[in-house]
């Protein structure tokens, strides 16, 4: 009788090692797994960008940073595809097509009109954007909250107080600054809006020059600083980052200060900008993207709009046209540019 229970206690002993055994297994394998947990095939994810500046080189980098930092692994959780159509909308059109036909599970855009194309052509595929300072004129949705139900993603803004605050700081009599407005980009005209309301605040007129290409660019900036103006303060755009250098020799023709928005502007003469990190907005936008990949539905997620400011003064190009830097400003500023 002895030897019966002896038997089955060794018998029932076995079967609870094996067990052990088998969720210590599971444990292993699910702690393996924890860096891309909910990531259950390879996605493949196109970013789309329309022009190629330094702001949207930084917006990538940060992309490609936030998606290595989530955990998920190149190669095995995710294969990540670059595409740029150098400020040509024809060729936009095709690189979003081309992304299609490579089956892109997931689109990441920069840039209002990439953003816009990428709506028309792909309403069924998840979309993650950033670069872009109002996803609502671009037809993202309603609001932050109500929204296109495949579209998600982190709006930059504009610095508008910012900028017009260090502008008075350099300047405190000024009373009437310049920008130029491209009618076919929905984000300048918005941008150049925004402007005018915050600077009406202050007390200062905003007035704007049309411009449609590259080439009528140079003499809308003369025509510009030809209208009694105190300063060129130059509104964010996809044609005027591209050309921004035109737009700083005519100010700097006039001996006016030009500031801006743009990472890129400071480099290219602009006085002064305050401009949204775009490094962190990529980095941000890639966490937004991984969210999606593991199961979350775009829907579900509101914009998460950047507020992460940097302030850049180019001490050359304020000597070129005449003017002292405060010393206020240079020691808040995050970047001296002397060159």
């Amino acid at each position: 009788m002895v030897s019966v229970f002896k038997r089955l206690y060794l018998g029932l002993l076995l079967i609870l090692l094996s067990s052990a055994v088998l969720l210590i297994s599971d444990w292993q394998r699910r702690g393996s797994n924890a860096g891309h947990a909910g990531v259950n095939r390879k996605w493949v994810v196109n970013l789309l960008e329309y022009v190629n500046v330094t702001d949207s080189e930084d917006s990538e980098k940060g992309i490609a940073d936030g998606l290595r930092e989530s955990g998920l692994v190149e190669g095995r959780d995710f294969e990540l595809t670059i595409r740029n159509a150098q400020g040509d909308m024809p060729t936009l059109n095709a690189l979003v097509d081309a992304a299609l036909t490579a089956k892109a599970d997931l689109l990441m855009t920069l840039s209002t009109p990439t953003l816009q194309v990428a709506i028309r052509k792909a309403p069924q595929l998840p979309i993650v954007f950033t670069y872009l300072a109002d996803p609502i004129s671009a037809g993202a949705g309603r609001s932050f909250t109500d929204h296109l139900p495949n579209v998600t993603g982190v709006p930059v803004g504009g610095t508008f107080e910012e900028v017009l605050g260090i502008l008075r700081e350099c300047l405190p009599r000024a009373r009437r600054v310049g920008t130029i407005v491209v009618p076919s980009e929905v984000n300048t005209v918005y941008n150049r809006d925004q402007l005018a309301t915050a600077a009406r605040k202050l007390g200062i007129e905003v007035v704007s020059v049309p411009a449609s290409t590259s080439s009528e660019l140079p003499d809308a900036a003369l025509a510009l600083c030809s209208m009694k103006i105190d300063a060129v303060c130059q509104v964010a755009g996809n044609l005027t980052a591209t050309s921004f250098t035109s737009i700083a020799q005519a100010a700097r023709g006039a001996k006016l200060p030009a500031f801006g928005f743009m990472s890129s502007q400071a480099e290219q003469g602009a006085v002064a900008v305050v401009a949204r990190d775009s490094y962190d907005g990529g980095k941000k936008a890639a966490q937004v993207a991984v969210r999606v990949m593991r199961g979350e539905s775009p829907a579900s997620i509101p914009f998460q709009p950047l507020s992460k400011n940097k302030i850049i003064v180019n001490l050359a190009a304020a000597r070129g046209v005449g003017l002292a830097i405060p010393e206020t400003l240079l020691r808040k500023a995050d970047k001296l540019i002397d060159k």
